[in-house]
């Protein structure tokens, strides 16, 4: 062998063997139950209208990311706002618009995506008459995800502009 006795061979194996015994397992998962999963109101200063948030993960220290689904009553609809690393949502029920800032607002459907680049101002919500849910996965950045800013105006909701 390379100079290694089978002593030498023996501590080096029983060092590793104690000092993975200290090591978070790392090969584990975790399992969270969609039954046992809340839905809660999303909050007025947020939100305009009915809408009910059901968190499915929030940062972990190894996940940096969080992740709703979020349903939108007709004519509901998030206040202004922007995320520090972009927002990606993904339409599963109903349609919806959204909105950036400064641009026309777009209507949505199940099966849309819709990425929203870091610090840009936008809205989301049903339309007028559809109520609309999607999920919306945003990353954590120096332990925030969202920042919130005025509401939407209903003429601003209704006329797109």
């Amino acid at each position: 062998m390379s100079g290694v006795s089978y002593e030498g061979s023996a501590l080096l194996a029983a060092l590793m063997v104690c000092a993975c015994a200290h090591q978070p397992a790392q090969t584990q998962f975790q399992v969270d139950r969609g039954a046992e999963r809340s839905t809660s109101k999303g909050g007025a200063d947020e939100f305009t209208g009915e809408v009910r948030v059901q968190m499915l993960m929030a940062p972990n220290g190894v996940r940096d990311f969080s992740a709703a689904y979020v349903t939108f009553e007709p004519g509901a609809r998030t206040a202004w706002h922007s995320h520090p690393a972009g927002q990606t949502l993904v339409v599963t029920e109903g349609a919806g618009w959204v909105q950036l800032e400064g641009s026309e607002r777009v209507e949505i459907h199940p099966g849309d995506v819709v990425w929203t680049p870091p610090g840009v101002r936008h809205w989301h919500g049903g339309t007028r008459e559809s109520a609309m849910t999607h999920m919306a996965v945003q990353q954590q950045v120096e332990g925030g995800v969202v920042e919130w800013f005025e509401h939407v105006d209903d003429e601003t909701y209704v006329g797109g502009k």
